[in-house]
């Protein structure tokens, strides 16, 4: 059992991920995000030093967040299940993930069509190798999960062998299966989790799912990532502030 402490050792990938995450790849692929995260924890730092000690709670705050984001990503890729995803669109760049969200009894088809816009020099119909982890539920008792965060392993490494043996790891049948699901889906392909399959799946025995299709609006929201965006700009906004207060005060 891994040792995992951001992502859940009780559920094991069937083809983990096993990918070191590049820290410079990643950057390239998320600058605004990581710079601001960066910055949230330099501009706490100064205020601590320069403004006033009080501050080195937001700096433990900081510290905090950064070392779980990094952590979080690691283990994201070392961890995660390893999913081939195909180009769909270009214009914004769109990759299909399928994958099954069942916990281990039953089969929850799904097919994921997330955004990738800093993933450039591809061309519709390109495979990519991606790596997901999966979203629980509340409630325990559901067979299914919720939703799954696949992200292109081109996000993690430069590697040219390691995207190799991912995808060599890849079987034609999943290939073929993801071909058949996005022949389901209504174009033009728009970013969303859709349920693939129900007739022939566990989905037609789900009275009141829980899953249903995520519109467009919720995935490119980014859901708590955005948030967390909007809480390191408002603290770094607050700390501006109250040191502009203290040179004109």
């Amino acid at each position: 059992m891994s040792n995992n402490y951001t992502v859940d050792d009780n559920s094991i990938a069937s083809n983990p991920g096993n990918t070191e995450l590049n820290k410079w790849v990643w950057f390239c692929h998320n600058k605004m995000f990581v710079s601001l995260l960066t910055l949230f924890l330099i501009c706490s730092l100064l205020a601590t030093m320069v403004i006033d000690v009080m501050y080195f709670l937001v700096t433990v705050i900081a510290v905090v967040m950064n070392l779980y984001y990094w952590v979080n990503k690691k283990e994201h890729f070392l961890s995660g299940d390893s999913n081939g995803g195909i180009v769909v669109d270009t214009y914004p760049t769109l990759i299909a993930v399928n994958t099954s969200l069942t916990k281990g009894y039953g089969h929850f088809p799904v097919v994921k069509i997330m955004k990738c816009t800093s993933l450039k020099n591809v061309s519709v119909g390109d495979r990519v190798p991606t790596v997901a982890l999966y979203t629980a539920s509340t409630n325990d008792d559901l067979a299914h999960w919720l939703d799954f965060n696949p992200i292109p392993l081109s996000y993690a490494t430069n590697d040219a062998k390691t995207v190799k043996l991912a995808m060599q790891s890849y079987s034609n049948e999943q290939w073929e299966q993801l071909e058949k699901y996005l022949l389901e889906l209504e174009k033009p392909y728009k970013p969303g989790l859709y349920q693939v399959d129900k007739e022939q799946s566990n989905w037609n025995e789900q009275l009141n799912d829980s899953l249903s299709i995520l519109s467009s609006i919720e995935l490119e929201g980014g859901g708590g990532r955005i948030n967390l965006m909007k809480i390191v700009i408002s603290v770094m906004v607050f700390i501006a502030i109250l040191y502009g207060l203290k040179i004109f005060i």
